[in-house]
């Protein structure tokens, strides 16, 4: 009986161990993420990375003129917080499968909303949410496929995409004014700070000046610091009031020189030199 039981145990011991043992190893193309703020949204890119390991990619490893799940394994997928514009094309908050057709002379970028996708067996061109041609360029050779944001600004990025010798690149555009504006109305009446960052947006954005003044001098009735003052100066110069300007940047002269301000002390000197001659 004893015996009966070992040789169970044995047995049983030996069809799990596959289940149990599952050996760790490095992947040929290992995963990464990607996180991007642009403007106030998040995009993220999660993609395979395979290398060239001294193979012909375009054209051979990765043939002209057919669907490329743009990396390895499963398709490159990106994902954006909130709506976006591609090429013009307006694209909700949500996650996209990245299809590329590749060619000498120019790339289709395809974005589809099925994004859990490993080859093109599922692939439905209805569910495609932008389809755009863009121009290859010639870059440094590139080991390891790469994809990557590039040219950032307050409301725009670019999705770059590098291997072998070729680059393609395609824009992503939010609606980061829509955005603010939102967090303005809902942020007024909180703080100092809140009228200030509100008057300093709709300043630099050329919106509503009057407004924007209403805004700084609330700030200032609250709680008076140098570079507030210095705003509303600002503000005022580029309403045409220079007298007011000039008032203002001598009190915002003043409050800057007791902070110990070097930086603006020396923005106020200029500024009322050169409002000193309007």
């Amino acid at each position: 009986m004893r015996s009966i039981s070992l040789c169970f145990l044995f047995a049983y011991s030996v069809l799990t161990l596959p289940m149990q043992a599952q050996i760790e190893m490095p992947q040929p193309s290992p995963l990464a993420t990607l996180n991007q703020k642009i403007g106030l949204m998040d995009a993220t890119i999660t993609y395979s990375r395979p290398s060239a390991r001294g193979r012909k990619v375009f054209g051979e490893l990765v043939s002209y003129n057919k669907m490329w799940r743009t990396g390895a394994n499963k398709a490159s997928t990106i994902e954006f917080s909130d709506s976006v514009k591609i090429g013009g094309v307006s694209v909700k908050r949500g996650k996209y499968a990245i299809f590329t057709i590749p060619n000498p002379d120019e790339w289709t970028i395809i974005l589809n909303s099925d994004w859990n996708q490993s080859g093109f067996s599922k692939y439905d061109a209805a569910k495609d949410v932008v389809t755009l041609k863009v121009k290859p360029s010639i870059v440094p050779f590139t080991e390891t496929f790469t994809i990557d944001f590039n040219h950032l600004t307050t409301h725009s990025a670019d999705v770059e995409i590098f291997w072998e010798s070729s680059k393609v690149a395609f824009g992503v555009e939010t609606s980061v004014d829509e955005a603010v504006m939102r967090n303005i109305k809902s942020a007024l009446n909180i703080s100092a700070s809140s009228y200030f960052q509100a008057a300093r947006y709709y300043c630099d954005t050329d919106r509503e000046l009057p407004t924007a003044l209403e805004w700084i001098n609330k700030s200032i009735s609250m709680e008076e610091r140098y570079w507030v003052v210095r705003q509303k100066a600002l503000i005022e110069a580029k309403m045409g009031d220079f007298k007011a300007a000039l008032k203002s940047a001598k009190r915002a002269l003043d409050l800057a020189k007791e902070a110990g301000s070097d930086d603006y002390v020396r923005l106020n000197e200029a500024s009322i030199q050169e409002w000193s001659k309007k």
